[in-house]
């Protein structure tokens, strides 16, 4: 990817939205295009935060591995948001995993010395890391209205509309086009669930015409329907599914 290219991406991310052209031009001397497969590892826990890691492509699932084999997320990026900010500004190892998914997962890693440099000379850029810690709270509190939506045709609805608050446009018939390509996979480890459960509540929300999936994403034909699910429990009793995901489920 050509310098310039990388500084127009660098440019979008709250991070450096406001940062001077000579050190966002510094920055991109310092950033490579990382891609990841679906369902690998960005970095482990241990590992050296040293990198602001900024998502361009897919979902990044930062999580913890419970002894029992269970999983916990902590929290989902997205396009342009930056994961791990609280680590790399700290100095410290990365205290918990990130999991790529979604279709060729795309990254760039930002050398954090140059950054945590400039930030004690340019008080913008240290506003904006500012605002990128309290977003990431308020991630937090997100995924954590998500896993207790209740049964799996709620974890479900309640992650899809989440998407689409953070990464959705409406279009001019009112659907919800998030265009992030989920697996039935992917979906069923952001939500804690069984794939086959997953897939039979989505195929029921297909037939009832409330969402619409391709090979770009997702298509919310009916979110007040899915607001409904999240909100009553409408669920029915398919899909539903309320036991821990064991180490040895897809």
């Amino acid at each position: 990817m050509r310098p310039d290219e990388i500084e127009s991406r660098l440019r979008v991310s709250p991070l450096f939205r406001d940062v001077a052209p000579s050190s966002l031009h510094r920055f991109a001397r310092e950033t490579a295009l990382v891609r990841v497969d679906e369902g690998a590892a960005l970095w482990r826990p241990g590992a050296l935060a040293d990198r602001f890691m900024l998502v361009q492509r897919g979902l990044v699932q930062v999580l913890r591995r419970m002894p029992t084999g269970d999983v916990a997320t902590l929290a989902l990026f997205g396009p342009r948001e930056c994961v791990g900010v609280v680590a790399v500004l700290n100095r410290k190892p990365w205290p918990a995993e990130a999991i790529a998914h979604g279709d060729h997962v795309e990254v760039l890693a930002v050398r954090a010395e140059p950054v945590l440099d400039a930030m004690r000379e340019d008080p913008s850029l240290a506003m904006a890391a500012n605002r990128v810690l309290c977003d990431a709270t308020e991630m937090l509190r997100s995924r954590i209205d998500v896993l207790s939506a209740g049964a799996v045709p709620q974890r479900l609805a309640a992650l899809l509309l989440h998407l689409g608050e953070r990464f959705g446009d409406t279009d001019e018939g009112g659907a919800l086009r998030i265009p992030l390509a989920l697996s039935r996979a992917s979906l069923a480890r952001l939500v804690s669930a069984r794939v086959e459960t997953v897939i039979r509540t989505a195929s029921e929300w297909q037939k009832r015409g409330l969402l619409v999936t391709d090979a770009t994403g997702f298509e919310v034909r009916d979110a007040a329907a899915l607001q409904q699910i999240v909100d009553e429990g409408d669920g029915g009793s398919h899909g539903r599914d309320t036991r821990p995901v064991s180490r040895n489920d897809p």
